[in-house]
């Protein structure tokens, strides 16, 4: 439950008024809201202000230290989810507020999260440890979404490091895994369908064409039955590149139209902009 009444208390202890509070964060009366009536404001609202009145997720929920919802939907899950889409802003200080309070079912969780923002920073030596500790935290269970995506994410460090027979060897641990079906153990579609988006990429990268439009189409058909739009341009830009290579030009026209038309929904300016000049 999110207690308002510690967020009163603190603001009071600090003689800050609800303006002052709110100021360049939310309006006021989002704050006399969550005094009031324990209103729980967006998740990136509620870190900024706890990081204003130096709390933590934990003085404003009366269950976070338990095997409770706030936890997974305040943090990691929603953190994740910035760093899949690729919005990285604060996700280091937003983990921070947690790094202390986390359960053993969650570690699997922060230390992936932790593992793509240093990927994504080049610091490929500690993203790979982190990865190592996810698969240590899994038991390197084929069924465990977390498995998978540091399998992909080892991959992609051994190719750009330009160990290739490793590379292949993670892909192909995610391959033989995916074979009967998208659906992972504890998955949500946000994550089957960027494992499969990358996957995809990925054999793109090393020219297995066969296996990029396999794992392409599973993925474009699993957020058709789930309704789900994430990836849907690159997922078909996928599938434009493999026709690239083959001569169907209807199949190439048609997937290169789709990726352009769901990129422009998804307002993804850089992949219209790759499209336009291929």
């Amino acid at each position: 439950m999110f207690l308002g009444s510690v967020i009163y208390d603190k603001r009071r202890s600090l003689n800050l008024t609800q303006s002052d509070l709110a100021n360049g964060l939310c309006n006021q009366n989002t704050i006399s809201k969550m005094e009031k009536h324990n209103m729980t404001p967006q998740m990136d609202v509620l870190i900024k202000i706890c990081q204003r009145l130096d709390l933590s997720l934990n003085d404003v929920f009366s269950e976070f230290s338990s095997d409770s919802k706030p936890e997974q939907t305040f943090i990691l899950d929603d953190v994740e989810k910035d760093v899949l889409l690729n919005n990285l802003d604060s996700v280091e200080d937003k983990l921070a507020l947690i790094q202390d309070k986390l359960k053993a079912k969650d570690r699997a969780q922060y230390d992936f999260i932790f593992g793509v923002v240093k990927f994504k920073a080049g610091n490929f030596e500690l993203s790979s440890f982190h990865f190592d500790k996810v698969l240590r935290e899994t038991k390197s269970d084929d069924d465990n979404i977390y498995t998978l995506m540091s399998y992909l994410f080892k991959g992609k460090i051994y190719y750009r490091q330009e160990h290739f027979d490793e590379a292949d060897y993670y892909l192909n641990l995610i391959n033989n895994s995916l074979k009967e079906n998208l659906n992972v153990n504890n998955a949500n579609g946000l994550e089957v369908i960027f494992l499969a988006k990358m996957v995809g990429k990925a054999y793109l990268q090393i020219k297995r064409f066969d296996l990029a439009k396999q794992i392409s189409e599973r993925g474009l058909e699993f957020a058709n039955d789930y309704h789900l739009s994430y990836f849907m341009d690159e997922l078909n830009y996928n599938l434009y590149s493999v026709y690239q290579e083959g001569n169907d030009k209807d199949k190439q026209q048609l997937y290169k139209n789709r990726a352009f038309y769901c990129a422009d929904v998804l307002n993804n300016r850089k992949l219209q902009e790759k499209i336009e000049h291929k």
